[in-house]
């Protein structure tokens, strides 16, 4: 299984155009890219990025845009809100394309707790159609991650989805800090929707003895990445695993390489 490094991993610690300078002597050959804001989507910008990207010999399998600047809308039942919502997400797939990108990570809608409207799985699975179409045409797989504050926040939202909407091109990932942070298992999100995994985000975990749970750098807690990279294995899984933290969560890179080393070594028999 290919390792590879979430631009996101250095958020705000380095621009996103200078992080591939630093990503490729790690040792890291694989990226998504985070994409920050919209003027990051310009395609004057994108094709910089691009150059920067090539120089380093560095390919981008996946890109990640900055969610809750745009996606809730292109959920929403207000028809302009959703119409400026679809070009943002148009511009994002255009990034995606020129990166040479094959996949495109969507968080899509908050749930806000149960409170957020109109968002009833009959209402959205057609709008899931319009952005798969959409996303067709710029050659990119869409992929909805699981989130804690989204409504795919439970294994059975996805099992859900999948059934009534009835194309395989919808595709998930596997996001285990944020599996952890809904409460939910790792392995069930693999249960409900392996079949259609095919990207995976790695953070460590760890509970203390009063359950209080603190997010480690891959190595430094209590997940379990090989029995969990076995069974996406199992599931048919053959896409790569991104080490994605939060840049606060470490000092100098070299803690960031050395997460990098052990899971390239935990995963290399899967």
């Amino acid at each position: 299984m290919n390792v590879g490094i979430s631009t996101a991993s250095i958020f705000n610690k380095a621009m996103v155009e200078d992080i591939p300078a630093i990503l490729a002597p790690l040792g890291c050959r694989e990226i998504e890219v985070f994409l920050n804001t919209f003027s990051e989507y310009r395609p004057a910008f994108v094709q910089m990025l691009r150059r920067r990207v090539d120089e380093t010999g560095l390919s981008v399998y996946s890109v990640h845009p900055m969610s809750n600047q745009f996606e809730a809308q292109l959920f929403s039942i207000h028809p302009r809100q959703k119409q400026d919502a679809f070009s943002v997400y148009r511009d994002a797939l255009n990034a995606g394309r020129i990166l040479g990108a094959t996949h495109y990570v969507m968080h899509g809608s908050p749930h806000l707790g149960g409170t957020a409207k109109n968002l009833e799985m009959e209402r959205i699975t057609p709008v899931f159609k319009e952005l798969l179409d959409v996303a067709a045409e710029y050659g990119i797989t869409l992929c909805l991650e699981n989130v804690s504050w989204c409504f795919f926040h439970a294994p059975a939202f996805g099992a859900e989805l999948k059934r009534r909407l009835g194309d395989r091109r919808l595709k998930f990932v596997l996001d285990i800090k944020q599996a952890i942070r809904s409460g939910e298992d790792p392995f069930a999100f693999v249960e409900a929707v392996g079949e259609d995994l095919e990207n995976w985000h790695l953070c460590d975990y760890a509970f203390d003895e009063s359950g209080k749970l603190s997010l480690k750098m891959p190595g430094q807690g209590q997940c379990d990445f090989l029995a969990l990279g076995k069974a996406m294995v199992e599931k048919g899984y053959a896409g790569p695993a991104f080490i994605e933290v939060y840049s606060d969560m470490y000092r100098d890179l070299s803690q960031l390489k050395s997460s990098f080393e052990y899971i390239r070594t935990t995963l290399s028999t899967v």
